[in-house]
């Protein structure tokens, strides 16, 4: 059983939340006209916008970086011999860097002229707002890329035309004259091709760079725009996309967006060119640097093995001998072994000398030179990084100077790199002369046993030792000049391109169907959250349904609004939407009066209201025409002593009313009784002249007299009483009510008076009270509408559905 019981519960909340959604949708579907306009207006707004933009089109290009340690292993090899560069690749995300770099795309657009365009054939929408609205939109839609119909030769320097930005006119009036005008019109000049004329941004001359009778440009528009060329930098730079084809990769794919296909591949395919142009330039300056070098140390060397030659004759000479060797016999080659070792250590220990003098005298952004036979790895270690940082330093003082900060800190990185390889050349030769001291000792051990040789013997052995040094120096660096030399005649590009630079056939943007689309959302959009915002921002009620949110109290009825202006009263044969409302509620009254057996007094109904202007009057006036159409005698009582209407309603008014009987004794009830002469069962009692203490007034006795009368004489005593609000008189009289009709106003109450209305009947303030809703807007699906939409005052009243609520 309860199982059932929350299963019904459920479909309750469930039904109720589908009414609720249903109310909302229609709330909004009711102003569709607007919906439908702003959707309109959108769509020509977002029609005229695709109009004005140029579509872009994607170029795409495939290129392979190559691997650094394969690739230059012959440039770098007197580097990697010393173990100063060891041939490590380069990250592949520096090199994307440097391809989406500012310097380097610089290049580009300086290369290509990318910052001079020429336009021409206005676009037709713009034609047409020209040529019939007087606008001046300039808006031309075919850029002459390719084929450009002039040669402008700029009289300027490079370096001001690439900061210049300005826009001018060239109308071709013939084959030999045009007219230049700046973009405002304000300079109107003729001028012949091929005339030097002057312009705001300096001289120039134009001349033709197509037949132009051919090309159809007589008589035509050309509007040259000259863009600075930072500007078209930083705009590739935006539009450029660089990406590793999959991770680990050095296969990259570089995409940019342009409004000209043929632009586009140029662009990429000229920034692949400058790329490699600028890879082969550092590793010529690289080998230039290592062949500078070697250079310089055989010079030295050339220069110290003739003077050991030298001395070697002299000595010969001196001591008149012949072949010193030959007679030195077993004891010297004994000896001769320990003699190589000797020599290959004191011949490393001269390169190390080598290399520890150039890093301390070389010069301060010169690189250390590698491969001279040092083989250490520390050492080849940290002369790599510095090589590594001089480079990257050098190219970035190309844009820069010395205050960069990313110099500054090179510099420091530099600084701390250089004394790391001094301390370790100096550790490496301490290292170095302790093993050639150690082979000395063992050497004079072995000549200790030569004591009989003669002297001359034991000098020549020194002078053919300080030989030997000197000759394998001097044939290593001969043999490394030569491989540098070749090397630096067949440097290789960086990037290998694989695919190139080709357009998508269709553009990428604008997207129209996207645009499109969002032009429907926003026309939507507009007029729901003008809507929202208005409904959030209204404190006014509106509907029945807002009611009934908050008041759990019984709805007799809905008023329809009145659609014409004055006093509205009932008639008999009246089936208009407002009659048939108040018939209704007549009906109503059957449900909610008391009754009991044998009751023949008249029932007693008080109709009030929050507020004045509610429309209490008319609910009275009507409500009793109403009943008195039926056949039940009725009277209307005017107890709204303060501001009394319901006499314009029914325009009889009597010499006495309410306030004259109660303060007059001699007036009798018949006196202050009016029949309603159009209407046969309903009678009228005004409220009679205006009292200065109407509180008071209503305290007294014959109140209670006059109440008690009415209900002898009639079946039904309409009382229309002051707002309830406002004044304190409804509250005096409750005590005579046998129900309340509390009119409730659409439209004009406030919703927060509803939280008093709340109170008054939670408090059970008011006997027996019900609502009614009164300026029900039918024609905006407000409230249930019973019997409402029938009669001809509704047909007549139907608007066409062009027009908007």
């Amino acid at each position: 059983m309860e199982f059932e019981k929350n299963i019904k519960l459920v479909d309750e909340d469930s039904s109720e939340n589908s009414l609720d959604l249903r109310i909302l949708i229609e709330k909004y579907l009711l102003h569709w006209k607007w919906f439908v306009l702003a959707v309109v207006i959108s769509l020509a707004i977002a029609f005229l916008k695709l109009n004005f933009k140029r579509s872009n089109y994607e170029a795409t290009t495939i290129i392979k970086i190559k691997d650094e340690k394969g690739s230059d292993a012959s440039t770098l090899s007197v580097f990697q011999d010393l173990g100063i560069m060891g041939g490590s690749k380069d990250n592949i995300e520096d090199e994307m860097e440097i391809l989406k770099s500012k310097s380097l795309i610089s290049q580009v657009v300086k290369s290509l002229k990318l910052n001079v365009q020429f336009f021409t054939k206005k676009n037709s929408i713009s034609k047409f707002f020209d040529e019939n609205l007087g606008l001046n939109t300039e808006f031309y839609e075919i850029e002459n890329y390719a084929n450009p119909p002039l040669d402008i030769n700029f009289f300027i320097s490079d370096s001001a035309l690439y900061q210049a930005k300005t826009q001018f006119l060239i109308t071709v009036n013939s084959t030999n004259q045009y007219t230049f005008s700046d973009i405002e019109k304000s300079i109107h000049r003729k001028h012949a091709f091929g005339e030097r004329i002057t312009t705001n941004f300096g001289d120039i001359t134009i001349i033709p760079a197509v037949d132009l009778k051919k090309n159809k440009l007589l008589g035509s528009n050309i509007l040259v725009t000259i863009t600075p060329v930072k500007d078209v930098t930083n705009s590739y730079v935006d539009r450029l996309a660089i990406e590793p084809k999959s991770e680990f990769s050095n296969v990259l794919s570089l995409t940019v967006i342009d409004g000209v296909k043929k632009r586009a591949e140029d662009f990429l395919n000229e920034l692949v060119k400058k790329y490699n142009e600028r890879a082969i330039r550092l590793k010529e300056e690289l080998s230039k640097s290592t062949s500078d070098f070697v250079t310089q140390r055989l010079e030295i060397i050339s220069k110290e093995l003739s003077n050991v030659d030298l001395t070697a004759e002299t000595f010969k000479t001196r001591n008149r001998l012949s072949d010193v060797a030959s007679e030195t016999g077993l004891n010297i080659q004994s000896g001769q072994a320990i003699e190589n070792q000797i020599i290959e250590s004191s011949t490393q220990l001269k390169k190390i000398e080598y290399i520890k003098e150039f890093v301390n005298t070389k010069g301060e952004n010169q690189l250390i030179p590698v491969d001279v036979g040092v083989n250490n790895s520390n050492v080849a270690a940290l002369a790599q990084n510095y090589n590594e940082l001089m480079m990257q330093k050098k190219r970035i003082l190309k844009n820069s100077t010395e205050k960069n900060p990313i110099v500054v800190n090179l510099n420091e990185q530099l600084k701390t790199l250089k004394s790391n390889i001094t301390q370790g050349l100096e550790n490496l030769q301490s290292s170095q002369q302790i093993s050639l001291d150690a082979l000395s000792n063992q050497n004079a051990r072995i000549n200790s046993k030569l004591y009989n040789a003669p002297k001359q013997e034991r000098q020549y052995r020194d002078i053919q030792r300080q030989q030997g040094i000197k000759e394998t120096l001097y044939l290593y660096l001969l043999q490394k000049r030569e491989e540098t030399a070749i090397t630096l005649g067949v440097v290789d590009p960086n990037a290998i391109i694989i695919d190139r630079a080709e357009s998508a056939p269709n553009a990428v943007a604008p997207k129209k169907k996207i645009f499109l689309l969002g032009a429907i959302i926003i026309g939507l959009l507009i007029p729901f959250i003008i809507l929202y915002l208005s409904e959030l921002l209204d404190t006014k009620i509106h509907t029945r349904e807002a009611v009934e949110k908050v008041l759990n109290i019984p709805i007799l009825g809905d008023i329809p609004k009145l659609e014409t202006k004055g006093r509205y009263l009932i008639k008999k044969d009246d089936y208009s939407s407002i009659a048939e409302a108040f018939r209704i509620l007549r009906t109503n009254l059957n449900f909610i009066l008391p009754t009991s057996e044998g009751d023949t007094k008249g029932k007693i109904i008080f109709v009030t209201s929050t507020i004045a202007h509610e429309g209490k009057s008319l609910v009275s006036t009507n409500l009793a025409a109403s009943l008195a159409h039926a056949g039940k005698k009725t009277v209307l009582l005017g107890m709204d002593i303060r501001a009394p209407k319901i006499v314009s309603y029914l325009n009889v008014r009597g010499e006495v009313g309410v306030t004259n009987y109660i303060v007059n004794a001699d007036i009798q009830f018949d006196d202050i009784v009016n029949h309603v002469p159009d209407i046969e069962n309903l009678d009228v009692i005004s409220s009679g002249d205006l009292a200065p203490n109407p509180s008071e007034l209503l305290m007294n006795p014959k109140v209670k007299e006059l109440f008690d009368t009415v209900k002898e004489h009639y079946e039904y005593i309409i009382v229309d009483t002051a707002a309830f609000s406002m004044v304190t008189d409804t509250m005096l009289l409750s005590k005579f009510a046998d129900a309340y009709i509390y009119v409730i106003r659409m439209n004009f109450l406030d919703k927060r008076m509803l939280r008093y209305i709340k109170s008054l009947y939670n408090e059970k303030r008011l006997p027996n009270m019900n609502l009614l809703i009164n300026g029900i807007d039918i024609k905006k699906g407000y409230g249930y509408g019973y019997g409402y939409g029938y009669g001809t005052a509704f047909e007549k009243s139907k608007k066409p559905w062009w027009k908007f609520s």
